[in-house]
């Protein structure tokens, strides 16, 4: 019953839409665009986090082992279980044989022992903890095979089309690899899953037990946080196999962005290839408004319903990447169904708003439908056929 029940309300989240760049080059937003950046790591992306809109991308669509940054997807599944109270924070969680061998990065969850959901997730977002990310699994799913059915039907529901996941955790397995472009797919979900900016951001926590009646200290192993302004997550990631990768967000004067880079041969330059990254995108962009939440972007006609027809709006803010200094040149254009029939949920996905740059579409965002139309019955069709008549 749990895993059905997550399975079904996550389906009901609307899907991304994400539009790579050709590897090894800067996407094409106009004359301005900023030159090559010199990044190291083999692999890396740099996009906006709204549409998608990639700025730069270096060999993106490459399946490369994601390590640690696995998390992120256990972290999303997580908080969307508690989004629909499949879940809460303060639920105990009994850890298994399975956490307690499971080993790399851990708080030292003994088998047998209850801990707190949130514990739980603070322990892997801040302190990168693989029996944390095993508790977790068996607790909503079952088991960790279950769990991993999830990760792998939410990959594909967010169209992350070279993503294949084996474990939870991210230690190396093999049939477990990821992509960067697919990367920035998964950093663009979580970015809107209530909670988790608030736990990748934390430098640092003291309030997980050690099992000496004491406390640990888990320090973050993103060095960017305090130092490269807006940052606020979301995961690093290393193996012997991965190389040092993470995935990062920053949001400055209304324009997230979203690096992700992926086998970089040492810490030090994943973190000086984000930044750089970083840095390059706030310095040559800036986040133009194109459409607000809740905006209305046209109706559509209703077959069969209480009423003829819709409103479709935008889910949330809509905002495209422009070069600073240019005349925009950016328009959104929503594409729509001619009609749908009734039952229409309130926030089903209806159509898409393209984001279109010198003529070519570089973007897309859902709309949804605003209300619920229920299916008229044959008594309420012929009234209002009756209404319509006398009208007339």
């Amino acid at each position: 019953m749990r895993r059905s029940a997550i399975l079904a309300s996550l389906a009901l989240l609307l899907a991304s839409s994400f539009a790579p760049a050709a590897a090894s080059s800067p996407a094409a937003l106009g004359p301005s665009a900023p030159a090559q950046i010199d990044v190291s790591a083999p692999s890396a992306v740099l996009v906006e986090a709204s549409t998608g809109q990639t700025i730069f991308s270096k060999n993106a669509q490459e399946e490369r082992p994601p390590a640690s940054m696995t998390k992120l997807m256990t972290l999303h599944l997580a908080l969307n279980a508690v989004a629909v109270h499949r879940a809460r924070m303060t639920d105990p969680v009994s850890v298994s044989e399975n956490a307690y061998r499971l080993g790399g990065s851990q708080i030292w969850l003994e088998p047998g022992e209850t801990i707190a959901f949130g514990q739980l997730l603070r322990a892997i977002a801040i302190g990168s903890a693989n029996d944390a990310c095993m508790a977790i699994a068996e607790h909503l799913a079952g088991s960790e095979g279950a769990f991993v059915a999830q990760m792998n039907a939410e990959a594909k529901r967010l169209g992350m089309t070279r993503t294949h996941y084996a474990n939870s955790h991210g230690l190396d397995q093999e049939g477990h690899y990821t992509t960067a472009a697919d990367m920035a797919k998964l950093g663009r979900a979580v970015v809107n899953d209530p909670g988790l900016l608030a736990l990748t951001s934390q430098r640092e926590d003291r309030t997980i037990r050690d099992g000496k009646g004491g406390h640990l200290w888990l320090i973050n192993h993103n060095r960017l946080l305090g130092k490269v302004p807006g940052i606020d997550g979301l995961k690093t990631g290393f193996t012997s196999r991965a190389g040092y990768c993470l995935t990062a967000t920053a949001e400055r004067q209304g324009l997230r962005l979203i690096a992700v880079v992926m086998g970089d041969a040492t810490s030090k330059q994943r973190f000086a290839d984000t930044s750089a990254l970083l840095q390059s995108g706030f310095s040559n962009y800036e986040a133009v408004l194109l459409a607000k939440s809740g905006q209305s972007l046209g109706t559509v006609k209703v077959l069969r319903g209480t009423q003829v027809s819709v409103p479709v709006v935008v889910a949330r803010d809509v905002r495209a990447v422009h070069p600073r200094g240019e005349k925009l040149k950016v328009k959104l254009q929503p594409k729509l169904p001619t009609e749908l029939r009734a039952p229409v949920r309130r926030g089903q996905a209806v159509g898409e708003a393209q984001i279109v740059a010198g003529g070519k579409q570089i973007a897309a965002v859902p709309l949804v439908a605003n209300e619920c139309v229920h299916r008229a019955t044959w008594v309420g069709l012929f009234t209002g056929l009756l209404r319509s008549v006398v009208r007339f």
